[in-house]
């Protein structure tokens, strides 16, 4: 009798692809090769996982993400025994439910009823347990309708909505859900993630593969990173996933701006026909830098955390009364915010040479995401821009677990209370 307290154990898990090379294009190489004596090989081996430890305990519904090829999909498919591994054992303690792949285990030319005996035989369900749950299979997909027309009549999203009728309702112990859901129409979407988490609460061990981070937070009691067929961090949902923001924007990305070409001789200093950037270049914007409240510099920043934005210029003459300004954009365009030193009562009487601005937050309120950023130098009256840079840098806000609100764009600082 099994007392482990695993539902899965994956030790040194490792599985390789062969890609072949195009023979048409390759014909030239191979047959210099053979002259040669050698034996050319058209193929290559790619580890699409390597190495991969992990134990998941029963009841727990745990995330995996990770970018497009980083195995995901290939170590669901090793679990539910679709794919073997070239290296290392995955043992699993329970009857398992798939859903992987669109329309697997369907048979296009057979009904939708037909197909819900095979789908679930191969699942490993008997033809008894399916007949005492076809009723409730067939009501949750809602497909009443078209359940003894073919399968190949079906949509995308009909083929989903049957498959995942099948997986949710023959009562497994363990439930594999990649991104498939995602095909599926909103209401649909919304239904099974009710019927995921009514399968939580049941005590039942799920995993769930998906692009949808706000959903894995949701869903999920831990979450898994893969990158490059590695496992590179778990633990809670916040955690990961703001690892893997980091992993995503990548060191060095958080500003964009490009350097400007070098000024030949005889070159005009004025190159306002650059994109998103326009005026006099009387005083220009020489960089725009991101630090903490110590000055040092910031690759990212939390929800909450104080942040300093240092804006440096270069005045080529004394400029009288001049206004510095920010902007701030979401990643669609939205305009959050636009302060600047005349609104703020922070007068400036005069400039000359290189020198820099600071604007102090002494807690950023934006959520976590990716957001435009500008600055600008304009006069006094700010009919004229000296320098103005149109959402040329990159702000990247990542998860703090302080901060409850997923949704929206800011958090307001408040609180509730209850009265009578």
């Amino acid at each position: 009798m099994n007392m482990s307290t695993n539902a899965i154990e994956i030790k040194n898990i490792s599985k390789k692809f062969k890609t072949y090379r195009n023979k048409e294009s390759h014909l030239k190489y191979v047959f210099l090769n053979l002259l040669k004596g050698k034996r050319s090989r058209l193929h290559s081996e790619f580890w699409a996982l390597k190495n991969i430890d992990l134990d998941i305990e029963k009841g727990q519904t745990v995330g995996f993400i990770g970018c497009n090829g980083s195995g995901k999909s290939t170590l669901l498919k090793l679990i539910s025994r679709i794919l073997y591994p070239d290296g290392g054992a995955i043992d699993a303690h329970g009857k398992i439910s798939t859903l992987i792949e669109l329309g697997s285990g369907f048979h296009p030319d057979l009904t939708g009823r037909e197909n819900v005996y095979i789908n679930a035989s191969i699942l490993g369900f008997s033809r008894a347990e399916v007949t005492k749950k076809f009723k409730d299979i067939v009501d949750f997909s809602g497909l009443e309708d078209f359940i003894d027309n073919p399968v190949k009549t079906y949509s995308s999203g009909m083929y989903v909505r049957l498959g995942f009728s099948v997986a949710i309702n023959v009562a497994p112990d363990i439930l594999l859900v990649d991104e498939v859901l995602a095909v599926g129409d909103e209401n649909f979407q919304k239904k099974c993630i009710k019927k995921i988490m009514e399968f939580k609460e049941q005590g039942k061990t799920i995993i769930f593969v998906s692009h949808d981070l706000k959903t894995v937070e949701e869903l999920c009691d831990r979450v898994v990173l893969l990158h490059n067929g590695k496992l590179v961090k778990q633990g809670k949902p916040v955690d990961v996933i703001s690892e893997y923001h980091r992993l995503l924007i990548g060191a060095g990305q958080l500003q964009v701006r490009k350097e400007e070409p070098r000024q030949g001789e005889g070159e005009p200093r004025d190159r306002s026909n650059w994109k998103n950037r326009w005026g006099s270049k009387e005083v220009e914007i020489t960089g725009v830098q991101f630090l903490d409240l110590q000055g040092n510099g910031l690759e990212f920043v939390k929800t909450g955390q104080p942040l300093r934005v240092r804006i440096a210029y270069d005045a080529h003459k004394e400029i009288e009364n001049p206004v510095f300004g920010i902007a701030l954009y979401s990643d669609t365009g939205v305009h959050i915010t636009g302060p600047n030193t005349r609104k703020h009562n922070f007068h400036i009487a005069a400039i000359k040479g290189q020198g820099y601005v600071e604007y102090e937050m002494e807690s950023v309120p934006l959520l976590p995401g990716s957001y435009l950023f500008s600055a600008a130098i304009y006069d006094y009256q700010g009919l004229q821009a000296y320098d103005h840079w149109e959402q040329h840098w990159k702000l990247h806000v990542l998860e703090t677990p302080e901060m409850p609100e997923r949704l929206g764009l800011i958090t307001i600082p408040a609180r509730w209370s209850l009265g009578k």
